[in-house]
């Protein structure tokens, strides 16, 4: 009974596996389709017909996953980010909730997960590279790289806290370096809000030409079609808010975008690219060079409350500020590439250039700050004496004399230890069988509850 019993859960739980991996590419075909089906819909002089919606929603789909495209001999690699984020959540919530359900707990049962994801989203990226038709065109290897890379990605965060990666992690490492990456994924956070922070600025200023913008588009389905591409593009506006804000800055074509320079440029007529100055660098454009600054002294008042030595708080920091540089670098090769064969070209946010200036900003303040600020005391001396290797003999003072002692506590001969042992195995061994038939059940039975004692 217990082996038919655990038969019918593993398929069950294999069958949800299977359903789960596939529904996930379904949701996002059929999200990309809809979207295709608003715009469409809603533009002038434009007939909605579903097979075409289907047909574009294969290249759409790819859009997803940064796949490049080619559209009529022109190719585009500057993909919008938006929509691959939205596939990132979907991908590791399923992940996630193929692990819960299947009740995998160890770091050597979240490969297949992530292997399949993969696999998966690879193949049906190369399938869709294959079967485009003009004027759409994809390289079957790239689209089954990017696929396949970005679901890995997204799984292995779906599954990184069930299965025990992060504690896998965390047993691998020191623990500064461990403080380290905690503090650099919150100095993320920090680099995306002062990038959105500075995209919010440029759209207040500029509210007047991003409306005239808009109203050139003619009718209002052209109007909200262009807004809801400039919405697709969020995200990477905000990289370029960070990348300005750093002064490395980012270049549309022949158009250069700097805290210190400007090199205006032809740009096509659209509400988000309105953003972007027409004349030269204005004065007081060098005063956002100090929330950088900003952001690396934050850090450096975090890393200050790391109790222990000051070398290995510098290595917090450093830790720290290199995960952000590297989270940056990968986002701006993402995030830059070709805009077809028009007046931008190429779309560039300099990622080693922007890397090395959000290095440097993070960096150097923050260890001024941990240097000249020395560290502050911990609210436990014990947990600060432990945390710098160093213990105090007054931490655990001596009890006093007159202290009775714990009743309690009653001294068992060795011979009755022995004595009891084999049963103690025996009851050890029965709990364990126990755990071991119930330890994949992700709803046990009710009507048979499983015996506690064996004996």
């Amino acid at each position: 009974m217990a082996a038919g019993h655990s038969d019918r859960r593993q398929g069950l739980r294999r069958w949800l596996f299977i359903a789960v991996v596939g529904a996930v590419p379904l949701i996002g075909f059929f999200a990309v389709a809809a979207l295709v089906a608003l715009v469409v819909g809603i533009a002038s002089g434009a007939s909605l017909n579903p097979l075409l919606v289907l047909m574009a929603a294969m290249p759409g789909w790819l859009v997803l996953y940064q796949s490049p495209l080619v559209i009529s001999g022109a190719p585009l690699s500057v993909l919008p980010m938006l929509p691959t984020v939205g596939v990132v959540l979907l991908v590791a919530a399923a992940s996630a909730f193929v692990a819960r359900r299947c009740r995998l707990r160890r770091p050597d049962q979240a490969w297949p997960v992530i292997a399949t994801m993969a696999l998966v989203h690879a193949f049906v990226g190369a399938l869709f590279a294959l079967l485009l038709t003009e004027p759409f065109s994809a390289v079957p290897v790239e689209a089954f790289l990017s696929c396949g890379l970005t679901a890995a990605i997204a799984a292995t965060a779906g599954v990184a806290n069930r299965c025990g990666l992060f504690y896998l992690l965390w047993e691998r490492t020191d623990a500064y370096v461990w403080t380290g990456l905690r503090i650099g994924l919150l100095t993320i956070a920090t680099v995306i809000a002062v990038g959105s922070g500075v995209l919010l600025i440029a759209i207040v200023l500029s509210a007047p030409e991003m409306v005239t913008s808009m109203s050139r588009m003619g009718v209002a389905g052209d109007a909200v079609g262009a807004t809801v591409f400039s919405l697709l593009y969020l995200p990477n506006a905000v990289l370029a808010g960070w990348a300005f804000a750093t002064g490395s800055g980012f270049s549309l074509g022949s158009q250069v975008v700097q805290p210190m320079q400007h090199t205006p440029g032809p740009l096509p007529d659209l509400p988000l690219l309105a953003v972007l100055p027409n004349d030269g660098p204005a004065v007081w454009w060098s005063a956002v060079l100090l929330l950088p600054l900003l952001v690396g002294m934050v850090m450096g008042l975090v890393a200050r409350r790391v109790p222990g030595p000051l070398l290995r708080r510098l290595v917090v920091v450093l830790v720290a500020a290199g995960v952000a540089a590297l989270a940056v670098l990968v986002l701006a090769a993402v995030a830059g590439g070709e805009l077809g064969n028009g007046p931008i070209g190429v779309v560039s946010f300099h990622p080693v250039g922007l890397a090395l200036a959000t290095s440097c900003w993070l960096a150097i303040p923050a260890l001024v700050m941990t240097w000249l600020g020395g560290a502050e005391e911990a609210d436990d001396p014990a947990l600060n004496a432990f945390a710098t290797d160093e213990f105090d003999e007054d931490i655990d003072p001596e009890p006093a004399e007159d202290a009775e002692p714990d009743e309690d506590f009653d001294y068992t001969d060795l011979d009755d230890l022995i004595a009891e042992i084999p049963a103690a195995r025996a009851e050890s061994d029965a709990e364990e069988a126990e755990v071991t038939a119930e330890e994949f059940d992700a709803e046990p039975d009710e009507e048979e509850p499983a015996p506690r004692d064996r004996r």
